[in-house]
């Protein structure tokens, strides 16, 4: 800003004279951007006119669509699009030309804006933040100016000459409600002065920090922490800034693109990936955190990180980089602890959560089978089954009882009371099952299909019994509360326990029903050396599996001495702190009795069989549609009995589940090996061997190209804990009411283990409670229901935002009777963009079906079921813009979806003076069986009245 005023005021009034307010909207594609051409309208806003505030820098992508220079081939995706001479943000549109439209739109918005002094619609206005600023500044009136020639929010904000968090519309109104009578450009100078002497006393970090945050096109929040704050760029690469110290320090991906920088690096230390570094990094920016290849930059200052940054977005990363991110072997992969997918109605986001989920748990199997929809979905459910995702949908009435932990009333079902249990939601659930580690294992029996398994309680939690449960973990056997001091030994049967008490002199009133010879008996004589007993902490949760290793023993109890005198000697399997929920193993919830068989179908003993890490359990679930084995064979179902593969040359092959644990079990316990599977000598070394022998040595490659694959070390202890909640309409929920104090605890940096990690104390159970690092938030919500703008900001801030735009362009190889529906999806949005907003669009999830079934009948189906309700609730009835939707105002009456009836006011009225609303409106049932109304509906045909005139004529 140094060129004298009077030089700036005559540019400013020069580019009004090229590019007036009045002709914008007449602006061609070619005028806007054209490679090499010095008049065209970008260059005029980047560099003729640098002086009224700089805009340079950064992607050309920052226009929205521009001419490509370099016209290379590149790939379009979801974020970016490209054709040989022009390349776009994907979500204007599915051509460059479609693009500008939209962008045109938003030029033109901003213009009209600013001249009537509307500085809300600039900041709503879908351009990049300093690109629809300079244009507000141009295109404001220069007689009562609004809008100051300083564009970055960090700058605005320094000029304040305070820390704020004030929006741009504001920072623009505060500065220059003190500007007095100073000229514009003069007082612009004063501001920047103060700007650049605030920032410089600031930390290069937070003044980086400021640079990267008021650049959402380009750069993502991951997570911010006091000490590290990390980004996604929308190549997807990751960049950590160290915010303390003088000197600006960061985190990069690897690549060779770091020699070729025109500003080297002050330093540049490579990072392997078993090398420590901030811990901080695991939140903010994963894909940078230990376990991963990185390099740690020291730059000057702001401007060598701009120039920086500019590289970086556009570099390729290295081989060893490329291949982690494509073979995704960590949970870390880049997914964000909470993220949102959000968009309108029918963009696929709860479709997308499957994706997402896995990209958590399974990023190798996602990788793997990224085009195979069905073998996701597959091990989606499975994941389900597992306890490992869950998912849950908010409503008006989804309360904190419902989703961290609440009060219910129980009854007692061996005294008949009433008790009150602090119950958990889905949330505290979820969270405990991520955070439990086994803190005790022994070796777990291999087969539990015909052992008695039993639910027992050891004390009372919250009673004076609470001890009991530590001293049987320590001495190794269970005690039994019931039976007094009395001595059941020899006891075989009910009668001889029931005969026991009444010698002792314990007669009850119904011995027959009686819950203490009911449990003695059980705890006597039923129970057996090897079976299994799960310990509960209360109805939900369980906190210790032992395995029976003796007979009935009576030890009278020297501290309780007429209880716990009943003794069984146990095997301690797995202990668990903190305590298990119920899922993680039954399907119902625990009894309120101390001590009782588990059966099916409340017990799931694949779930058992998972928790005590039993060949069979492993088997199954390690085996996923879609895996190769041998030559070919290919898993095309898993059964809990039988899977089947898909042969090479054709044909399916069953194979029993039974014959690969057994085979597992030779090999891990040493009677065999994998190649003693290959050459077919199994029977040599095993000859007590009970499995199929012309089946294994029939298939002998293929079970040993399974074995070999089953018995390799699977995912790291952090992939197998981490655990998902998928939470669809997020939005519709109170989220206060829902999350409570719980919402700073989700916050990357205030999780269990975390630099910053925070824990509360829950008001129901009264227990100390933190969210663990391994418990990921996905959730799903419709713009249409709630704009972004009036989200909860608690929320806003605490979670990543994935737009999930209508995608037409998923549609543009459908035809139904020559009318192309992703075009036919495309201009209603155009439509609906310009009437209402982006939020209320179609989604393309709608006309999916006719990829499957491309008739006219599915096509009328959609729209009259689907798209004209959505319309009416979207324009709350306001008929004549669904019309315009429709485009029905330029088609034949017959191709109309919605016509007006014309009515005789007088006739109806009389002679006397009523104010005419128009006729009413029905709905052309007629329409949707006419592939011309379709057709209609994209392009305007000519002539309408003519054509009307013509129908009626040959009617």
């Amino acid at each position: 800003m140094n060129e004298p005023i009077e030089e700036r005021e005559e540019l400013w009034e020069k580019f009004l004279r090229r590019w007036p307010l009045e002709s914008l909207a007449n602006m061609t594609l070619e005028q806007y951007s054209r490679a090499g051409d010095q008049d065209c309208f970008v260059y005029w806003l980047e560099s003729l006119t640098e002086s009224l505030g700089s805009i340079w820098g950064g992607s050309a992508f920052k226009f929205g669509v521009y001419s490509r220079r370099d016209q290379s081939e590149k790939v379009s995706d979801n974020e970016r699009s490209y054709s040989t001479d022009y390349a776009w943000y994907s979500q204007y549109g599915a051509t460059a030309e479609e693009a500008f439209v939209q962008v045109l739109g938003q030029i033109v918005l901003i213009a009209q804006a600013t001249r009537r002094g509307d500085l809300e619609a600039v900041e709503q206005a879908r351009l990049g933040p300093a690109l629809k600023w300079k244009l507000a500044f141009l295109y404001q009136c220069p007689d009562q100016p609004c809008v100051l020639p300083i564009y970055g929010l960090r700058f605005l904000r320094a000029a304040i000459g305070q820390p704020t968090v004030w929006a741009a519309p504001t920072l623009q109104s505060e500065l220059l409600a003190a500007r007095g009578e100073q000229n514009l450009f003069a007082y612009a100078d004063t501001c920047w002065t103060t700007a650049t002497a605030w920032l410089q006393a600031q930390a290069v970090g937070e003044q980086v920090l400021a640079y990267l945050n008021e650049q959402p096109e380009r750069f993502t929040l991951i997570n911010t922490t006091q000490k590290v704050a990390g980004f996604r760029l929308i190549n997807e690469r990751q960049l950590a800034i160290i915010r303390e110290g003088k000197k600006l320090t960061l985190f990069v991906a690897p690549g060779t693109w770091l020699d070729s920088l025109s500003d080297p690096p002050l330093s540049c230390d490579h990072y392997p990936p078993e090398r420590k570094r901030n811990s901080s990094l695991n939140s903010c920016a994963p894909d940078l955190a230990k376990g991963h290849e990185a390099v740690c930059v020291t730059l000057s200052g702001v401007e060598a990180f701009e120039a920086f940054c500019s590289a970086y977005e556009g570099a390729e990363l290295n081989g060893v980089a490329k291949s982690l991110a494509s073979e995704g072997t960590t949970t870390m992969s880049g997914a964000p602890l909470n993220q949102i997918l959000f968009g309108p109605p029918g963009t696929g986001k709860t479709y997308a959560t499957i994706e997402a989920a896995l990209q958590v748990i399974d990023p190798a199997y996602l990788h793997e089978h990224q085009s195979n929809r069905t073998a996701l979905k597959q091990r989606f459910d499975e994941l389900i089954e597992q306890d490992r995702i869950r998912f849950v949908t908010f409503h008006q009435s989804f309360s904190y009882e419902d989703f961290v932990e609440g009060l219910r009333a129980t009854t007692d079902e061996a005294s008949g009371q009433l008790r009150y249990s602090v119950v958990d939601g889905v949330f505290k659930s979820l969270c405990e099952a991520a955070a439990a580690k086994v803190t005790q294992q022994a070796e777990a029996p291999t087969e539990v299909g015909q052992r008695r398994i039993w639910k027992m309680s050891l004390g009372n939690t919250l009673g004076e019994d609470a001890s009991i449960y530590q001293e049987c973990l320590a001495g190794g056997y269970v005690l039994l509360g019931y039976g007094g001091a009395i001595d059941f030994s020899g006891c075989s049967s009910r009668q001889q326990v029931q005969a026991r008490f009444a010698e002792a002199g314990v007669v009850p009133a119904n011995p027959a029903t009686d819950y203490g010879i009911t449990s003695v008996t059980a705890f006597v004589s039923r129970m057996m050396v090897g079976d299994l007993i799960v310990v509960s902490d209360g109805n939900f949760k369980f906190r210790a599996i032992g395995e029976v290793t003796g007979d009935y023993q009576f030890k009278p109890h020297t501290e309780f001495e007429a209880d716990y005198s009943q003794l069984r000697s146990v095997k301690w399997l797995r202990q668990y702190q903190p305590s298990l929920p119920h899922t993680e193993l039954l399907n119902g919830q625990f009894s309120q009795m101390t001590l009782y068989e588990l059966r099916e179908p409340t017990l799931n003993r694949e779930k058992l069989k998972t928790l005590l890490g039993t060949p069979d359990a492993s088997a199954g679930r390690l085996l996923h549609v879609g895996q190769r084995f041998g030559q070919g064979y290919v898993v095309r179902s898993v059964g809990q009995d039988v899977v089947e593969f898909d042969k090479p040359r054709g044909g399916v092959l069953p194979l029993p589940l039974s014959l690969l644990r057994q085979l597992l079990e030779y090999v891990r316990s040493g009677q065999i090996d994998v190649e003693d599977i290959r050459q077919g000598r199994v029977f040599e070394k095993v000859a007590e061997a009970e499995i199929e022998k012309y089946i294994v040595n029939g298939y002998q490659s293929l079970f040993a190209a399974m074995v070999e694959q089953l018995i390799k070390p699977q995912q790291s202890t952090a992939l197998a804990d981490a655990r998902v909640l998928v939470i669809d309409e997020i939005n519709r929920g109170n989220i206060s009411r829902v999350f409570g104090e719980l919402i700073t605890l989700i916050e990357p940096s205030k999780r269990a283990c975390a630099d910053e990690a925070l824990s509360v104390v829950l008001p129901y159970s009264k227990q100390r409670f933190s969210v663990p690092s391994n418990l990921y938030l996905i959730g799903t919500m419709n713009t249409a229901d709630r704009s972004l703008a009036g989200l909860d900001i608690a929320l806003r801030r605490r979670f990543v935002f994935r737009e999930m735009p209508p995608q037409p362009q998923l549609l543009d190889d459908i035809e139904v009777a020559g009318v192309g529906v992703g075009q036919l999806l495309r201009v209603m949005n155009q439509r609906i963009e310009v009437l209402l907003d982006r939020d209320h669009c179609l989604g393309h999830a709608y006309f999916m079906p006719l990829k499957d079934d491309t008739s006219l009948a599915r096509l009328e189906a959609i729209f009259r079921n689907q798209i004209l309700p959505l319309l009416q609730e979207y324009f709350f009835e306001d008929w004549q813009r669904i019309q315009w939707v429709l485009n029905d105002h330029r088609k034949p009456t017959a191709d109309r979806f919605v016509n007006q009836d014309r009515q005789d006011v007088a006739a109806l009225f009389g002679n006397i003076s009523v104010l005419a609303q128009g006729g009413g409106w029905r709905i052309n049932e007629a329409a949707f069986q006419r592939v011309s109304a379709y057709a209609g509906v994209i392009a305007a045909q000519a002539k309408v009245e003519a054509q009307e005139e013509l129908e009626e004529a040959d009617a």
